[in-house]
């Protein structure tokens, strides 16, 4: 009996799922050593999809994997070593998934299920940063994570999302970032540069918008928005600081601002009324203020 080599008892074991999949697109550039590569465009309602896949430099791995999807693209790039991408679109349709590295293990996942005509894009640039993005049951959403430097963490998740962005940029080494957003029509940014800085953004329910802008050592900042149309603003500089805004009730339409520049300073804003106004402005050490509406 004459066995099957490892690709052909894998040909012979998608046929059946490859014969309901239609004009997909995969192309893979390979150029160095020990780089690794795969692409799976099976199973019934796979149609138009396009992947490419490039990389340079060695032990590298890439996986891409489109099934029951319609009309989207996978993009990923990989320059170093020891990268790991991984990139899943299932079940929607003209979804956008790229993925760049540059430098050294670094790590980045995205998943799109569900969704139609969301993009999101990671960018590493340095050593062991980890990012992932998931998008679940909504549209029209854009997630972007960029990360320079070392050792940073970053994650975004957009689950029964519509038409919302969220962005997280890290420079320097070891921060950490969070965005999760449901609802409707939501923009979301962290910035980070520095090291050790800790950010987490929550919004749901319509329209909120919230930005996140940390420099120095071990700051941390925390925004949760629950209600509709609220504006929130956290901008750190020096090491150790806390901030924090909660903004819900049943009206919204609140604005929040608190700007802490020396070290250790804490401020924490809540707004649970209508169209409520609040800023704290800290500079030095050890001071400490909240309000409440």
């Amino acid at each position: 009996m004459k066995l099957l080599t490892p690709i052909a008892a894998a040909i012979l074991m998608t046929a059946s799922g490859s014969l309901l999949a239609a004009s997909n697109t995969a192309e893979l550039n390979q150029d160095g050593s020990n780089n690794t590569a795969s692409v799976d465009q099976s199973g019934p309602g796979t149609i138009g999809n396009t992947v490419l896949q490039t990389q340079s430099g060695s032990s590298n791995n890439a996986v891409a994997t489109q099934q029951y999807e319609v009309g989207s693209h996978i993009y990923q790039v990989q320059d170093g070593h020891l990268n790991d991408a991984y990139s899943l679109q299932t079940g929607g349709t003209n979804n956008v998934a790229a993925i760049t590295q540059y430098g050294v293990y670094n790590h980045a996942n995205t998943m799109q299920s569900g969704t139609s005509g969301s993009e999101a894009r990671i960018l590493q640039n340095g050593y062991s940063n980890d990012a992932d993005i998931i998008q679940v049951l909504g549209a029209d959403n854009v997630a972007v994570i960029h990360q320079t430097g070392a050792m940073h963490g970053a994650s975004i998740g957009q689950y029964t999302s519509y038409n919302s962005d969220a962005y997280i940029y890290q420079d320097g080494e070891d921060n950490y970032a969070n965005i999760v957003q449901s609802g409707i029509d939501h923009y979301g940014k962290i910035s980070q540069d520095g090291i050790y800085n800790h950010a987490y953004l929550e919004q749901s329910g319509q329209s909120n918008e919230a930005d996140i802008t940390q420099s120095g050592f071990g700051n941390d900042a925390n925004v949760m928005q629950t209600s509709w149309y609220n504006s929130a603003a956290i901008n750190q500089d020096g090491y150790h600081n806390s901030a924090d805004i909660l903004q819900n009730g049943f009206g919204g339409g609140h604005l929040a601002i608190i700007n802490q520049a020396g070290a250790l300073n804490e401020a924490l804003i809540i707004q649970n009324g209508y169209t409520e106004t609040a800023i704290i402005n800290q500079a030095g050490s050890n001071n400490t203020a909240t309000i409440v509406q």
